[in-house]
């Protein structure tokens, strides 16, 4: 990588030999020392201001950033927070550094000559604007940040561990929460060895704790568990399933657990990308009726079904039970989130009504 000019040599070494997988419960909650890193900044630190928006009262940003090139972000908007975590690393050309996490589009941050970080259009061209688009640099105060995750989740000697698969970094779990539903469903796989790491879909929270001895540092918090799923790795979960086109295997309708019968259809919904003017459309099944409709992709995770088809087959329990449960599962509808392989649809409620996980046909 070529450096920026004027930098010295003690840049260049900064960011060496650090990996995703690298850095101890100091490096991670920044009780070391900064450095100065490659970019021109002063790691580990945060990075905080109001960032306008288009209208109304602008975001307060709070970034942080660690030497072995993760990142956490915090956006706190007048009405919700959003949260980002990933990894970060320089871009000389742009005199700049991007953010890569777990959504689309990078972040492009100029790199000031104090220090402070600049926000970029999002193709990563300078704001040319008075307003303030600037972060300030300070010392690192780690913010807490609430998201969904995968992750490898260890449990042993009563004390567990989660491995977060976007930065490589291991965290303990806090006793809190969501945690005795994990280490249940945990201990409940079968074949599985002692101490065995098992990918993990969740929501939580990464904050400061008590350790065990020693300084506070972070921990996961499991605000809710979603579900294991055994034999998959951090490499196949790294990236989102796409909604549209994806072969997505039921495994869950109103709370209760799915699996295909003997003899029948493996249960399934694939939403199909709209097509010219035609109207979004949908195909399920449990594995006895086919099913077909329409449904509507609305701002942000919003999503709804319409009125379905359905083919007239009588159908034997419990799939009588089950096309039931999913007619009225797809019908109160009201978001969609993705994590990872994992597809969970919400009601107004926040109820979970469905679950699915994506298969990747040849």
């Amino acid at each position: 990588m070529r450096l920026l000019p004027l930098l010295p040599l003690v840049a260049a070494l900064a960011l060496s030999p650090a990996g995703p997988h690298s850095g101890s419960a100091r490096a991670q909650d920044g009780a070391e020392a900064q450095v100065l890193t490659a970019p021109g900044l002063a790691l580990p630190g945060s990075f905080t201001g109001t960032i306008p928006m288009a209208s109304g009262p602008g975001a307060e940003w709070h970034l942080d950033l660690w030497p072995d090139q993760v990142f956490h972000l915090r956006q706190d908007y007048p009405d919700q927070s959003a949260a980002d975590i990933g990894r970060w690393h320089a871009d000389p050309a742009r005199r700049a550094i991007v953010l890569r996490g777990g959504r689309e589009a990078p972040v492009f941050l100029e790199v000031r000559g104090n220090g402070d970080l600049r926000l970029m259009t999002p193709g990563g061209e300078s704001i040319e604007s008075d307003l303030p688009y600037t972060l300030a640099a300070g010392p690192l105060d780690p913010a807490a940040v609430s998201l969904p995750m995968t992750g490898m989740f260890r449990y042993m000697a009563d004390a567990a561990t989660f491995s977060v698969c976007l930065t490589g970094r291991s965290y303990p779990v806090a006793m809190e929460g969501a945690y005795i539903e994990a280490e249940r469903a945990y201990l409940a796989i079968e074949d599985r060895d002692p101490g065995e790491a098992v990918l993990a879909v969740l929501e939580g929270t990464l904050a400061m704790r008590p350790a065990m001895e020693g300084p506070d540092r972070t921990h996961l918090v499991i605000d809710r568990f979603s579900r294991f799923a055994p034999g998959d790795t951090c490499d196949r979960a790294r990236a989102d399933a796409a909604l549209t086109d994806t072969y997505w295997r039921l495994l869950e309708i109103g709370g209760d657990e799915i699996a295909p019968m003997e003899g029948s259809r493996e249960p399934y919904l694939i939403l199909h990308s709209p097509d010219g003017d035609t109207t979004s459309a949908f195909n399920a099944t449990v594995g006895c009726n086919m099913m077909r409709g329409g449904y509507e992709r609305g701002a942000g995770d919003a999503l709804s079904f319409g009125q379905a088809a359905m083919t007239m087959m009588a159908c034997p329990p419990p799939l009588d039970t089950s096309e039931r449960a999913l007619t009225e599962a797809l019908g109160q509808v009201a978001r969609l989130q993705i994590t990872a392989t994992t597809l969970e649809l919400f009601d107004e409620t926040g109820t979970r009504v469905l679950m699915a996980e994506a298969v990747y046909l040849p």
